[in-house]
């Protein structure tokens, strides 16, 4: 969705949905989740990270225009943790039973608090679907009282974008969803909207490919210390994983860059030598290693 809003030409790269995965870790120093964004040897994590790197880019449409950063930003970071957090616990309770059990233990792993039971999930649900329908509710008030169907009106930005990911999420996933969304008309027409759109101009790409592109070039991003509180020094040997207790692996590399919103490490693997991994300072833990 935000590359059919910035109008991007990009490849698209399959992977396996549980690990291992052996041609996206060598890119990612470990990291395991999705989407991964990568332009050379430079590999972006994490979808807002992603969204940042797609905007600096030079696509041909802003994914914060007319100063809808800060906003979009803060709807987004809503949207894909309490939001997703709701709607995955939702999609994964009912998908009990239907789904393979490997797949609801990685995910489980991931997304839910340790010790966490198929009981405890199926007594939740009552909850999860109560707040998650205020939840909804929240932005079917604000995309009503718009002139247009997106966030700030006739223009989407990159917080539309995680909110029609969460309609797609819920629609595609659960057999429930559409009957739920048809609850929220002004969510409809933005997922309306986004289908309309399109989702800019993908190609496929195979895993092999992109290994070999990322091998053929350098990092490209900055390196410096954008923060004169920082006790961080680069070339320093950090640890990144996302808050919370989950079964991320820990990536772990040398400080690149730091600044107010990104983290970026350089790392060395023998499939693709030379890369910098970026990631968000928000939602993301930085350890330093002595």
């Amino acid at each position: 969705m935000a590359l059919g809003i910035a109008g991007a030409s990009w490849q698209s790269v399959e992977i396996p949905r549980l690990p291992p995965k052996p041609l996206l870790v060598p890119l990612t120093a470990g990291y395991r989740r999705t989407p991964v964004l990568q332009i050379g040897a430079d590999i972006y994590c994490d979808s807002q990270n992603i969204a940042h790197a797609i905007d600096q880019s030079g696509s041909p449409r802003r994914l914060f225009p007319d100063q809808t950063y800060g906003m979009a930003m803060m709807i987004s970071n809503w949207a894909e943790t309490t939001l997703f957090d709701l709607s995955v616990r939702l999609v994964l309770t009912h998908a009990l039973g239907k789904v393979p059990e490997e797949f609801i233990r990685d995910r489980g792993s991931l997304y839910f608090e340790p010790n966490w039971t198929e009981a405890s999930l199926r007594a939740a649900l009552p909850s999860v679907m109560h707040e998650l329908r205020a939840s909804l509710g929240f932005v079917e008030a604000h995309l009503g009282a718009t002139d247009g169907v997106y966030l700030t009106g006739h223009q989407p930005c990159y917080g539309d974008a995680a909110i029609g990911y969460i309609c797609w999420f819920l629609r595609g996933r659960w057999d429930g969803g559409a009957a739920l969304l048809a609850n929220y008309p002004a969510l409809c027409a933005l997922e309306a909207a986004f289908d309309q759109l399109g989702d800019g101009q993908p190609q496929d790409l195979d895993a092999e490919a992109a290994l070999a592109i990322a091998k053929a070039a350098k990092p490209q991003s900055p390196i410096g210390i954008i923060d004169s509180a920082s006790s961080l020094a680069i070339g320093q040997r950090v640890m990144i994983r996302p808050k919370g207790e989950t079964a991320d692996p820990d990536v772990v590399g040398t400080l690149r860059y730091c600044d107010g919103m990104r983290i970026s490490i350089d790392h060395n693997h023998e499939q693709v030598v030379d890369i910098a991994v970026h990631f968000p300072v928000v939602g993301y833990v930085m350890t330093p290693i002595y």
